[in-house]
C-alpha cells in the first residue's frame, strides 16, 4: 500500500477504536450503537443529498450498495445484542479476527487479488495478535471443558458477527470504486436509522435518549461514520486483502484506550498480541 493510504487507514482505525470504547462504556450498548449510527447519518445528510443528485451510480454498484445495506441490518442487531450480553474483550477479538482470516481468502479466490507472501504472513500475524489481545486463553482451545465454556461465553455470536463483517466488506469492496464514500456510508447507515424508528415505535424511549444525549452522541456518531467512509475510499484504491486486514490495527489503539480509560489490565499476553498486530501491519504496508 502507498504511504498515503496507510496513514488514512491508521487514522480510520484510531477513530474507530475511540467510538468502540465509548460503546463499551455505555449502559445500553445496543441503544447507543443505533443512536450513534442515526446521529452520524443525520450529520452527513446534507452532503449526501447533494452527492445523490449530482452523481451517477451504475446498476452494478447500486446492487452491491444495497447488499451491504441489508448485511448492515444484521451487523447492528447482532453486534449490539452481543455487546449487551457478553464481554466485549471476547466478542471483539473473535469477530474481528475471523474477518481478518476470511478477507484474504475472499480477495484471492473471489476477487483474484495477487497477494505477496509477506503480506499473507502479515495477515496471519494480525489475526493471531487480535486473538491474543482478547480474553481468550489457549486453555479454551485445548480441552472439551474449555470449548464448552468458550461457546457459552458468546463465541457463536462473535463468529456470526465476524462472518457478517467479512461479507459486508466484500460487498463494500465491489461497490467502492463506483460511488462517493460518504454517500455509500449514508446508504448503509440508513439501516441504523430504520432500526431507530422501529425501536422508537416499540419502546417509545429512543427519541428521548437521542435528544437528551445528543451532545454525547455527536463525536462517536461522527467517528463511526467517518471511519467507515475512509475505509470505503481505501477499498477503491487498494486490495481488499490489504485494506480490510490492515484496518484491524485499531485493536492496538483499542487496547491502549481500554487501559487508560477503562482500567483494563495490560497483560504480557496482550502486549505480545499488540506486537504481532504491529508486525503484521508493517508487513502489509511495506510488502
Amino acid at each position: 500500500m502507498t504511504i498515503g493510504i496507510t496513514l488514512i487507514i491508521l487514522f480510520s482505525a484510531l477513530i474507530h477504536s475511540i467510538w468502540n470504547i465509548q460503546l463499551k462504556k455505555s449502559a445500553d450498548p445496543f441503544k447507543f450503537l443505533i443512536n450513534i449510527g442515526t446521529c452520524g447519518w443525520l450529520l452527513f445528510t446534507p452532503y449526501s443529498i447533494y452527492k445523490l443528485f449530482t452523481s451517477t451510480i451504475s446498476a452494478e454498484t447500486f446492487i452491491f450498495v444495497f447488499l451491504s445495506f441489508l448485511i448492515h441490518f444484521l451487523y447492528f442487531i447482532f453486534l449490539g445484542k452481543a455487546y449487551s450480553n457478553f464481554e466485549l474483550s471476547l466478542i471483539y477479538p473473535i469477530a474481528r479476527g475471523l474477518s481478518v482470516f476470511l478477507l484474504p481468502i475472499y480477495g484471492i479466490f473471489i476477487l483474484s487479488e495477487s497477494v505477496t507472501l509477506f503480506a499473507l504472513i502479515g495477515c496471519f500475524f494480525i489475526f493471531y495478535g487480535i486473538i491474543l489481545t482478547g480474553s481468550i486463553s489457549h486453555n479454551y482451545l485445548t480441552s472439551i471443558k474449555g470449548l464448552k465454556k468458550l461457546f457459552r461465553s458468546g463465541v457463536v455470536s462473535a463468529l456470526g458477527i465476524g462472518l457478517i463483517i467479512s461479507l459486508y466488506s466484500l460487498a463494500d469492496k465491489q461497490a467502492a470504486g463506483g460511488i462517493d464514500p460518504v454517500l455509500f456510508v449514508w446508504f448503509t447507515d440508513l439501516s441504523a436509522v430504520l432500526l431507530f424508528v422501529y425501536h422508537q415505535r416499540k419502546n417509545k424511549d429512543y427519541f428521548n435518549y437521542f435528544s437528551s444525549n445528543f451532545r454525547k452522541l455527536i463525536i462517536p456518531g461522527f467517528f463511526q461514520f467517518s471511519s467507515y467512509a475512509i475505509v470505503i475510499y481505501a477499498y477503491s484504491t487498494t486490495l481488499l486483502s490489504y485494506a480490510g486486514t490492515f484496518r484491524e490495527v485499531g485493536t492496538v489503539f483499542g487496547a491502549i484506550f481500554a487501559k487508560i480509560y477503562l482500567g483494563e489490565n495490560f497483560t504480557p499476553k496482550k502486549s505480545f498480541g499488540i506486537f504481532f498486530i504491529i508486525l503484521g501491519a508493517a508487513l502489509i504496508s511495506i510488502f
